[in-house]
């Protein structure tokens, strides 16, 4: 009974470990996504008060389109995955 009690603690704080890096790593890629954001809107409004218009709107443009469609992305296939779970544990439901 011991051995089951010291694997199932053993496999929580793998659990814990996992997740837990996986939240570092969402923030640490939000923090990186921000600061490429403010470079890229930054030169884009450098580049369209120098008189380049065209290249800074440009810039600024892909910049926020990018990270739009990033987004949208994300969420499409966050939705995807809940349905296939929701399926998956429907199915192992019905005998």
């Amino acid at each position: 009974m011991a051995m089951a009690e010291r694997q199932s603690a053993h496999r929580e704080r793998l659990e814990t470990r996992v997740v837990n890096g996986n939240v570092a790593n969402q923030t640490r890629g939000s923090y990186f996504a921000f600061i490429i954001m403010l470079v890229a809107i930054l030169c884009g409004s450098y580049l369209i008060h120098e008189g380049r218009n065209a290249a800074g709107l440009t810039s600024i443009v892909v910049a926020v389109g990018g990270m739009v469609g990033v987004f949208f992305y994300s969420k499409i296939e966050q939705k995807k995955e809940r349905e296939d779970k929701a399926s998956d544990l429907s199915a192992r439901r019905r005998p």
